[in-house]
């Protein structure tokens, strides 16, 4: 056994380690600050950063108006700048969102009120072809919006008789609002948890002078424990590493297995058309998971969908046709009804297919067996509709104002995970539209996806 510590060296032995104690409290304190103060910033930098593409990819699809009209034979910049801003008013908001044109060969630009802007920073801008600027907070009030940061965005266009140039300028108010809250709560937030810190190491001062008193062995034993607890929990994240890992390799594994057999069935099924389409089908809807999967996670990082120009009757038909089996198990009619010409939109088709997918689910599940589910596509000026019809049980005006909130659901425990419809909400607003859920009269449940149209 070891001798015990003399009582006489405990406090010079005491001293070192308290000040050591005190000095790293302080520096993680410090260091916490810092961090998270630069991570807050970092956030609202790119907070900023979204804004501005948001605002770019806003005039992008005003320059595809532009070029429409251009198409269509005028030439007149007057009337092709009034022709494009009429619908101004529509898309803005007042304070918050302005849209302004840049006619070839004119120093100001042309707001949808009739007003016209001189901006030498947004004219140099876009004469250097840059996608979006920051504007100070009196350059956004000249632009009639609150004098608040703002971040316009930048498209152009080039036609036979000049440049044209389309600025989407939107207040960062919201934003920079937040921004401040969120510092406010972080320093509230690093306040309290200096506080604990100091508590707990001031507990942990009063407990180390009486510890020092104990015998070395005691020491010994303390300090052994420690390290055994730690190694314990290092094991634990290493397996919960492990175990999260194993969970992506089990989920894409399956998938792979899938694919396989039935690439394998294909080649052994080419004298029954049947049985072959249905292996391909297999094949088609598991590159549609691997690829909606993709998706998701490109929106999750912030990035904006794969936008190209996409027929709604195909989306229609395609979303009708992977869910088909579902309807006939549960003995529910599905009827899909398209127009034989329709617009196309701007928009990522797997997406598009997955939230009407997720609609004619919800309205399946909502049936009992002999109902009826429709679901079509419609185009009025300037949007397009998806809408999905059923017979079921219907919906309250309740429980429809709360339905594209994540994790609310209807259905009984272990039934429904209440993300669907949030989902199908997020797809639509990523193709600035919109989903609505309502009671379909005089039974059951109207849900509808609306977007805009490309012209």
């Amino acid at each position: 056994m070891l001798a015990p510590v003399e009582s006489s060296r405990l406090p010079l032995a005491a001293a070192p380690k308290q000040l050591l104690l005190v000095s790293g409290m302080v520096v993680a304190i410090g260091l916490v600050t810092g961090l998270a103060w630069w991570d807050a910033a970092r956030e609202a930098d790119a907070t900023l950063t979204d804004l501005g593409a948001e605002q770019a990819a806003l005039a992008s699809s005003m320059a595809v108006g532009l070029r429409a009209y251009l198409n269509g034979g005028e030439r007149d910049p007057s009337r092709l700048a009034d022709a494009l801003l009429k619908g101004g008013p529509r898309i803005e908001h007042r304070g918050e969102l302005r849209l302004l044109l840049a006619p070839p060969f004119e120093t100001a630009l042309r707001a949808s009120d009739g007003r016209e802007l001189s901006s030498p920073r947004l004219r140099d801008a876009l004469d250097q072809g840059l996608p979006s600027i920051r504007l100070t907070r009196s350059e956004a009030a000249e632009c009639g919006l609150v004098a608040r940061t703002a971040m316009a965005g930048l498209a152009h266009l080039d036609a036979p008789f000049g440049r044209w140039g389309i600025v989407a300028v939107a207040t960062a108010a919201r934003e920079r609002d937040r921004e401040i809250r969120a510092r406010w709560r972080l320093v509230l937030g690093v306040l309290v948890a200096s506080g604990l810190v100091l508590g707990f190491g001031g507990i942990a001062l009063r407990n180390q002078r009486k510890e020092l008193q104990l015998e070395r062995e005691l020491v010994v034993a303390e300090v052994q424990r420690e390290r055994d607890q730690k190694l314990l929990q290092a094991q634990r994240v290493a397996t919960m590493g492990t175990f999260a890992m194993g969970i992506v390799h089990e989920v894409a594994t399956p998938l792979g297995v899938i694919v396989g057999r039935a690439e394998q069935l294909l080649g052994k099924l080419k004298g029954d058309e049947r049985l072959a389409r249905s292996a391909e089908i297999i094949v088609e809807q598991v590159d549609l998971i691997q690829n909606t999967v993709r998706r998701f996670l490109d929106l999750a990082r912030g990035g904006p969908p794969s936008f190209d120009r996409v027929d709604p009757a195909d989306v229609v038909r395609s979303a009708a046709t992977s869910v088909e089996h579902r309807f006939a198990k549960a003995h529910i009619a599905l009827r899909a009804d398209v127009p034989a010409h329709m617009p196309p939109v701007q928009g990522d088709r797997a997406l598009l297919e997955h939230a009407i997918v997720n609609l004619l689910l919800n309205a399946c599940e909502a049936c009992s067996a002999g109902g009826h589910v429709e679901v079509l596509a419609r185009e009025d000026a300037e949007r397009v509709a998806f809408v999905v019809t059923d017979d079921g049980a219907g919906i309250s005006p309740e429980d429809a104002s709360q339905a594209t909130e994540p994790f609310f659901t209807t259905k009984p425990a272990g039934s429904g995970t209440g993300l669907g419809l949030a989902i199908a909400s997020e797809i639509a607003k990523a193709h600035r539209g919109e989903l609505a859920i309502a009671s379909n009269a005089p039974r059951g449940t109207r849900a509808c996806i609306e977007i805009p149209s490309v012209s």
